[in-house]
């Protein structure tokens, strides 16, 4: 297989329409996924070829930290692909192989839905939502991929030519295997069919029969939760309910269902009465407390922009500012100086800064050193650390950015206070990133930036003050302002 402007390296799976390659988009020496129309497919049926270009314009149109990002989507030997993200982190069918704790699974839970909404409030219906479909790109950001049957709410009906529903019979509700009209709720219905698979290792309904389980999804009671878990049986029984006028109506009530859920584990697992609303106040005024920190971050941000670091530039490069999921986010940076762009060679006159061992350093940097290292590869360590730094490559592209080069020159050398303290920059570069795009109310972009920099510094104040700030969803920081003074 041949796509212009990419090189394949070999095939990662295959579907019932498509060929899934692992290539390179040669231009940003980044790993993609080509998801590749079969020609076969392609001549037979002009229904799959309309639902394939469907799904790159559906991605393209949603832009969300947990839902897969698509970079193209093109034509290349009379065969239909479309580019997107790659991640490494496998998916959750994988992930429940091992028993899945609770926090994690409502973690989970709420995140999809977070992507959910996203879609439904575009008019958009998953369809599909199985385990298989969810991805992640780190340990903790399931993302929502595969919308290849996924359609707008208005359509008429999902029954294929020959009457049989799209999508999983292990996760599929009770409307849209009758094959009526469906919304959101459909949706819903098959994210509370995962929900109790992550918790008890089991899909609700079991059957050798596909038919017999589709039946059950239909007219069978609600399974029911062992007694470790009966806490989390009432959210199950209104996701899963057969009728969908008792479902939970949204994905937006659903998440607030998720978060009380998660805020009397977090009160019980502190010794406090879940029924007493002390702590939900004293956290209310702490999150205030944040709040009015990062609004007046931001303040001093505008207020002093001509600040080293307020236009941010990498090499004279603006980073781009239209992407807002947090890989990307990565990716954007990386772009503006493609990972291909070598460090320039030192001149005479800046010869005596690079320090020697420089190659020794990328020796130790992708393996563990047997003996401590001599002094030149520390040093090496360091200026390549510093470099990245002052290239904005902070932590991409993979081996080849500061954080790494920091993280490795602790673990031969634990007391390195220069390393410590460029970690430390890492986090706080970040933290200017995420303050400008607030400044430009792309709140999205902002929490990307946010969730980064946490990871690397879990201790940064601005950053978790910001957090809560992102979290409002209030793009007017004048507003802000005056609402955290205002309020009584």
């Amino acid at each position: 297989m041949k796509v212009p402007g990419y090189a394949v390296q070999r095939v990662i799976g295959k579907g019932g329409m498509a060929t899934v390659y692992l290539a390179t988009q040669e231009s940003l020496s980044r790993h993609v996924v080509l998801k590749v129309l079969d020609e076969v497919n392609a001549e037979k049926s002009e229904d799959l070829v309309e639902r394939f270009i469907a799904e790159g314009r559906i991605i393209a149109s949603l832009r969300h930290p947990n839902i897969i990002t698509i970079y193209d989507i093109g034509v290349a030997d009379n065969a239909l692909y479309i580019s997107m993200e790659y991640v490494q982190g496998g998916d959750l069918k994988r992930r429940m192989e091992l028993p899945i704790a609770a926090d994690e699974a409502l973690d989970y839970l709420s995140k999809v839905a977070s992507a959910l909404n996203e879609a439904h409030r575009h008019g958009i219906v998953h369809r599909d939502v199985k385990p298989a479909n969810i991805l992640f790109r780190d340990e903790n950001t399931p993302l929502l991929t595969d919308f290849g049957i996924a359609k707008q709410v208005d359509t008429e009906s999902d029954l294929t030519s020959t009457g049989i529903f799209l999508g999983s019979p292990n996760y599929v509700s009770p409307e849209q295997a009758d094959g009526v009209k469906i919304d959101g709720r459909a949706d819903i219905y098959s994210l509370g069919c995962i929900f109790y698979e992550m918790l008890t290792g089991r899909k609700p309904y079991l059957s050798d029969s596909v038919i017999d389980i589709v039946i059950q999804h239909k007219q069978g009671a609600i399974p029911k939760f062992p007694e470790e878990y009966a806490e989390f049986q009432p959210l199950l029984d209104r996701m899963m309910a057969k009728q969908r006028d008792k479902r939970i109506p949204d994905a937006e009530t659903l998440i607030r269902e998720i978060s009380k859920l998660q805020d009397t584990r977090r009160r019980k697992a502190k010794g406090l009465d879940p029924l007493d609303d002390t702590y939900t106040r004293m956290e209310r005024r702490n999150r205030r407390g944040r709040q009015i920190l990062a609004a007046l971050i931001l303040l001093g941000l505008i207020m002093f922009s001509s600040l080293k670091y307020v236009e941010v530039r990498i090499k004279g490069v603006p980073v781009r500012t239209d992407s807002v999921s947090t890989q990307t986010a990565i990716d954007e940076i990386a772009a503006a100086r493609p990972a291909t762009t070598p460090v320039p060679a030192p001149t005479l006159e800046t010869a005596s800064q690079v320090p020697p061992g420089t190659e020794e350093a990328a020796a130790v940097a992708s393996a563990p050193a047997a003996e401590p290292p001599p002094d030149q590869v520390i040093q090496a360590l360091t200026w390549l650390g510093r470099q990245s730094l002052e290239e904005y490559k902070l932590t991409y592209p993979p081996k080849d950015n500061a954080y790494y080069y920091f993280s490795r020159l602790l673990e031969i050398d634990p007391g390195n206070e220069t390393a410590k303290h460029g970690i430390l920059e890492v986090s706080d570069r970040y933290t200017v990133l995420a303050e400008q795009a607030m400044a430009k109310n792309e709140v999205e972009k902002a929490a990307a930036y946010v969730d980064i920099g946490l990871r690397v510094n879990p201790a940064n104040q601005a950053l978790s003050a910001m957090k809560d700030l992102v979290q409002t969803g209030d793009t007017s920081l004048l507003a802000t302002i005056k609402s955290l003074f205002s309020d009584g």
